[in-house]
């Protein structure tokens, strides 16, 4: 029992850092600046030097080792605020982007009895205690949806295509990490966020459609790729297929939407208090998750696709939306 114990320990004060939140609730949705053309822009330019440097040193093949080093490449444009270019850019205000505050947001109240790494002394003077907001086309999403997306769902890609793991498998290791280190914690944040969640399924479908050697996971109709190919030994950008991040980010990753649960029973009744307030403040708005039941239920249909290969009939939706609002996350009976 003593190891496993100073075992969570060393896992979460090395993984813990990496769990971040963001407010959905205290701005307007036209507050946020929409941002695609530049979140775009600079996806497709981080790509474009990535090629360059890659055929630079040696090109490619058609191997497993050469795809690999391609993946690797690509995380110094597409990772978390400590490596991937993109989000670095985002989060150091080189384009447009809106922070709140902590103490002016909805966890404002948090406790370390509610999560530690926003409840903790000193928590609000941290820059990505709340991750900045940004407008993708119409859905408003946290910064560190991003770094889900790339992160973890490079991720989720390796282990489902490249070492052939179930999708459900998969998946439910995502669930795992969210529940631990991830978040969903009262070690980490306490928030069990679903959009992070779907934010990691999308981020796999998006490595998937850079070589697009496979139909996108959610049906052929979805496929965006490739992104680049391999010709004559050289990478090679494909200019008919530029990357837009509208094909990823829905209300699904929005958690105003995709509602979080929460570690505690007081964690839960605080984000509702808060909620409650914010509605006594403004009542030209209704503070509900989701926020929009009917875009809501428009956006799932997207995901009610049969995961091949489940013995269970399983959909995705199941594994990434929360259908039941806001409340106590169950650590062994959610899903």
């Amino acid at each position: 029992m003593k190891q496993i114990l100073i075992s969570a320990v060393l896992l979460f004060s090395c993984s813990a850092a990496r769990a971040a939140e963001a407010d959905h609730f205290s701005l307007r949705e036209g507050q946020i600046a929409e941002i695609t053309a530049e979140v775009n822009k600079l996806a497709n330019e981080g790509l474009g030097k990535a090629i360059e440097d890659l055929n630079a040193s040696g090109g490619c093949a058609d191997t497993r080792e050469s795809e690999e080093l391609l993946y690797e490449r690509l995380t110094d444009v597409f990772s978390n605020h400590k490596k991937g270019q993109l989000v670095n850019t985002i989060i150091s205000g080189d384009i447009p982007r809106t922070v709140i505050p902590l103490k002016e947001s909805i966890y404002s109240e948090w406790s370390i009895w509610n999560g530690f790494l926003l409840g903790r002394k000193g928590a609000a003077k941290s820059p990505l205690a709340l991750f900045p907001l940004i407008k993708i086309g119409d859905t408003v999403v946290g910064v560190d949806k991003l770094e889900h997306m790339f992160g973890m769902g490079l991720r989720y890609f390796k282990k489902h295509y490249l070492e052939e793991r179930p999708l459900v498998s998969v998946l439910k290791s995502g669930i795992f990490s969210e529940k631990t280190f991830l978040g969903g914690n009262m070690l980490a944040t306490g928030v069990f966020s679903y959009a992070d969640l779907s934010a990691n399924f999308n981020g796999m479908r998006f490595w998937n459609h850079m070589l697009q050697k496979r139909d996108d996971v959610l049906g052929a109709q979805h496929n965006a790729g490739p992104y680049l190919a391999c010709q004559g030994g050289k990478w090679v950008k494909n200019e008919e297929r530029p990357i837009d991040f509208r094909t990823y980010v829905d209300a699904s990753m929005q958690e105003s939407m995709n509602c979080s649960k929460f570690a505690t029973e007081g964690g839960a009744q605080k984000f509702q208090a808060a909620l409650a307030a914010m509605q006594t403040k403004d009542k030209s708005r209704i503070f509900t998750c989701p926020e929009n039941p009917g875009l809501m239920d428009q956006t799932i249909k997207k995901y009610e696709v049969e995961i091949a290969g489940d013995s269970h009939g399983s959909k995705v939706d199941h594994w990434i939306i929360n259908r039941e609002g806001n409340g106590r996350v169950s650590y062994f009976n959610e899903f």
